[in-house]
């Protein structure tokens, strides 16, 4: 994947972290879409999407695990407990004399228990634990499947399959495994089905790209219906927003589509995500997620997501335009020195190790 769409993906989350942050603030009430993105992201990542080998088949050796767990503690850790250690001390969003509740400060750097917005960050850490015994399962299906089907496009799709069978079994009897996570005073469930969503789309990106075709006519329609339908789900995720649609008819009221579907929205997140990665770098759908501004802020989206909800509470006196504003700037502003200094340097270092 070439640099542009690199950048059309962090445009993408530009997009999500700004719909959350917006939430958070009171205004269009879809912080429940930008999550369910990030969630897709997260499960279509770990898949190594734009990878041509069989990957998976690396996790057959323990040398993967270690290479693995030490990629994701140097890209999550030293920014997240950076951040949270000044979210405790300058400003008091968490007590790091607490050792118990969800305001600990230990605890939060942890994961063990999670405070407000953090609780996303705890599904995802969850996750990364899980992914590699995930993709050492599918690289047994794989091998398994590779002694009758010949074809990597069936391969592909049968795992496409197989990921989105376990969406519906995780979804419908999680309740029953016992595996709960601690978020803001109670428990919750761990949200796994969100992340094999993203998960079975890149297979099925993998399975497009198998298939050639040649009708020169078809691609540019394909690419220009492509466009079409990023363009639309950007523009729906704010025309559906509980404000909006409760100006309409006041029967939406309350009814935050991000929350009420969300394992639809995520979907349609993981087809926006397929679609990007097929387009052409110089598609206008590219070339508008992809330009600089939504680049720079979309690389600080992760840092942006931690400190945003440490900082509502300071403002929560302002107007809600102006509190999103106001909390925007400054989180924008904290992240980009984040990750400027900390994340891409250790990015860089990580990558270097790996050559």
């Amino acid at each position: 994947m070439n640099k542009t769409k690199n950048n059309a993906i962090q445009g993408l989350r530009f997009w999500a972290i700004s719909l959350i942050i917006a939430s958070h603030c009171g205004l269009l009430m879809q912080g429940g879409l930008g999550n369910t993105i990030f969630f897709a992201m997260s499960g279509f990542f770990v898949c190594r999407p734009y990878s041509t080998d069989d990957y998976e088949y690396k996790y057959f050796n323990i040398k993967s695990f270690v290479s693995y767990y030490k990629k994701r503690l140097v890209r999550i850790i030293p920014a997240c407990w950076l951040c949270m250690l000044f979210a405790a001390f300058g400003l008091r969003f968490f007590d790091f004399r607490d050792f118990s509740t969800e305001h600990s400060l230990l605890l939060n750097m942890f994961f063990i228990k999670s405070k407000n917005h953090l609780w996303f960050l705890q599904q995802e850490i969850v996750f990364y634990a899980f992914a590699p015994f995930l993709l050492l399962l599918l690289g047994l299906i794989k091998k398994l499947l590779a002694l009758f089907v010949k074809k990597a496009i069936y391969i592909n799709l049968i795992l496409f399959a197989f990921l989105n069978l376990a969406v519906y079994i995780t979804y419908k009897y999680s309740i029953y495994t016992g595996l709960q996570l601690y978020a803001n005073g109670g428990p919750q469930l761990f949200k796994i089905w969100f992340f094999l969503i993203g998960m079975s789309f890149a297979y099925l990106l993998k399975a497009i790209k198998n298939t050639h075709i040649q009708n020169a006519s078809l691609t540019k329609l394909l690419k220009a219906l492509g466009s079409v339908f990023v363009f639309i789900c950007l523009v729906l995720s704010i025309l559906s927003s509980e404000q909006i649609l409760s100006q309409i008819n006041s029967k939406y009221t309350g009814l935050y589509v991000g929350w009420t579907y969300a394992i639809f929205i995520t979907y349609v997140a993981s087809a926006v995500l397929v679609v990007i990665s097929l387009l052409s770098s110089d598609s206008i759908c590219c070339r508008f997620l992809g330009n600089k501004l939504f680049t720079v802020i979309g690389n600080a989206s992760f840092s942006m997501y931690l400190i945003h909800g440490c900082l509502l509470s300071y403002f929560d006196k302002l107007s809600a335009y102006s509190s999103f504003i106001t909390i925007y700037g400054i989180t924008l502003a904290i992240a980009m020195a984040v990750y400027t200094y900390v994340e891409q340097p250790l990015m860089k270092l990580s990558a270097k190790e790996n050559k």
